[in-house]
């Protein structure tokens, strides 16, 4: 989509109408459940400051989901409850596994994992916003381009993994908006940067790769803290699933409570993708792009990451990405199994992309 930001987002609201409808219907259950919580006083305490954050810092992304939701014929106040949903602590299924490679060359690859219900509604999409850095991104329709894996004409690419915060900040905006806003960062240290003075209430984390420079990091931004691990030639392999490894006192820990079993179940699962993860080895050589793909598709747990919706596991993995930074090419697998690799340069501009 080009042109001016308004008509960037209405087209792509009316181009994706249907899609964005049907998100809506399928996550009307969770916008009923944020309402109500949201009119107790629990909620206003919560909501109202959150809600304020955003409006005052963020106007420029709260237009951007106006014209979303202008093309695609829904109301503002839908989306805007969808993007905000997982910043109020709430029991959101968990996905996503992410590495990160530094040494002669700089790699991020991603799994991107969601409910089955979503496959084939997940699409790239690239935004080419009048003077703006032009941005391809995962996208799911009915939300912000913000939460799954970005690439970028400022040479930067970054996979983006939830974490379910529960004991999020009222005194950080809404999480899509701070990572929608990241988007023009020039450089890896100006997205640190960014995370560092824009608090969020909920939490992503961010495993950022940047071209020019050859650096890689993985960012922690939850609930108003925030918690950067770089990677080097020494230590190069850096891995994150859903839950914090580096914020101490982390605001996920599941409580011990019987009514957070569900949510101590989604932790332990993160914690044994982990635990697959730290155990990789590569080799003395730099990997090619069949290892990243070997390491996060060749299996489920308890051997892999892969996921595939089997009982007792609700997610499967969409779509795995793999950004080399260093010889400017990215390969995207999509769940059926096929590959395309191309320039990671025409990627950012929206050139199509085939098998």
């Amino acid at each position: 989509m080009s042109g001016t930001r308004h008509e960037v987002f209405r087209s792509l609201g009316r181009w994706a109408r249907s899609d964005v409808q049907a998100a809506l219907v399928e996550s009307a259950p969770d916008r009923a459940i944020l309402r109500r919580w949201a009119d107790t006083a629990e909620g206003k305490a919560c909501f109202g400051p959150v809600l304020a954050a955003t409006e005052r810092d963020y106007g420029t992304q709260l237009a951007e989901l106006e014209g979303l939701a202008e093309g695609a014929g829904v109301p503002v106040e839908d989306l805007l409850l969808t993007s905000l949903r997982g910043d109020f602590g709430t029991a959101a299924r968990m996905g996503c596994s992410t590495l990160a490679w530094r040494r002669e060359t700089t790699v991020v690859a991603h799994n991107e994992d969601g409910d089955p219900r979503l496959d084939g509604c997940l699409m790239l999409l690239t935004l080419l916003v009048e003077g703006e850095a032009a941005v391809t991104a995962l996208w799911y329709p009915g939300t912000l381009p913000t939460n799954a894996f970005v690439a970028t004409s400022q040479g930067l690419a970054w996979g983006i993994n939830h974490i379910p915060a529960v004991r999020p900040s009222s005194a950080g905006a809404g999480r899509h908006f701070v990572a929608r806003a990241l988007h023009q960062a020039a450089t890896l240290d100006e997205a640190v940067a960014h995370l560092r003075t824009h608090p969020s209430a909920g939490g992503f984390t961010y495993t950022i790769a940047e071209a020019a420079s050859g650096r890689a990091a993985v960012v922690e931004a939850v609930a108003g803290r925030v918690a950067v691990v770089e990677a080097t030639p020494d230590d190069p392999l850096h891995w994150h699933t859903n839950h914090l490894r580096h914020i101490p006192d982390p605001p996920d820990l599941p409580p011990a409570d019987p009514q957070a079993a569900e949510v101590r179940g989604r932790y332990a699962e993160s914690i044994a993708r982990g635990r697959v993860l730290s155990g990789l080895t590569p080799g003395p050589a730099e990997s090619p792009s069949t290892w990243y793909l070997q390491a996060l598709c060749s299996a489920p747990l308890p051997h892999g990451v892969y996921r595939t919706a089997a009982s007792p596991d609700p997610l499967m993995t969409l779509c795995t990405v793999i950004a080399d930074m260093s010889n400017d090419t990215i390969t995207i697998r999509r769940r059926t199994g096929e590959t395309a690799t191309c320039s990671l340069t025409d990627f950012t501009q929206g050139v199509p992309v085939t098998p």
